[in-house]
């Protein structure tokens, strides 16, 4: 896939704490929280298709029991989940040593708009504005597991 080019609307999309991590690609796990299943599921099996274990979650109890048991290293929340106002869930998860490596993405409401600023104060390492375009999801990933050589 060529690289595409980034638009400069940081209300769309942003990546203010890019991250990487060195995995063999059958570690590679991904798990979408998002409340409606078929974009959820839509998300897994287009990350499927480049070769990430994806896993779509509904609720946080059970996003909670998923991050404990499988150890994702990227995370893409539908901040519509209702977890707390966005701050507590993701922001435990932000400060929380064991998962300092963890790629934390929002996909952010767009009535009402999440701002940016409310989204970088909870923790996130980055958003994608509903509807996200699969593209820069796809590139953000790519990024992130990247071997270094390709930085």
């Amino acid at each position: 896939m060529t690289r595409r080019p980034v638009e400069a609307d940081y209300d769309q999309f942003a990546l203010w704490n890019p991250k990487h991590v060195l995995t063999p690609m059958v570690n590679r796990r991904v798990v979408i929280a998002h409340r409606d299943p078929m974009i959820g599921e839509s998300f897994v099996l287009l990350l499927g298709l480049k070769r990430l274990a994806a896993q779509h979650m509904m609720d946080v109890d059970g996003l909670t029991v998923l991050i404990d048991d499988r150890h994702p290293q990227a995370l893409m929340i539908d901040t519509r989940l209702g977890i707390g106002g966005h701050s507590g869930f993701v922001r435990k998860l932000s400060d929380n040593p064991t998962h300092a490596a963890m790629l934390l993405l929002a996909l952010s409401n767009f009535l009402p708009e999440d701002p940016v600023s409310t989204l970088q104060e909870a923790g996130y390492d980055g958003h994608c504005r509903r509807p996200c375009a699969m593209w820069r999801v796809s590139e953000v990933l790519g990024d992130f597991f990247a071997p270094l050589a390709r930085r």
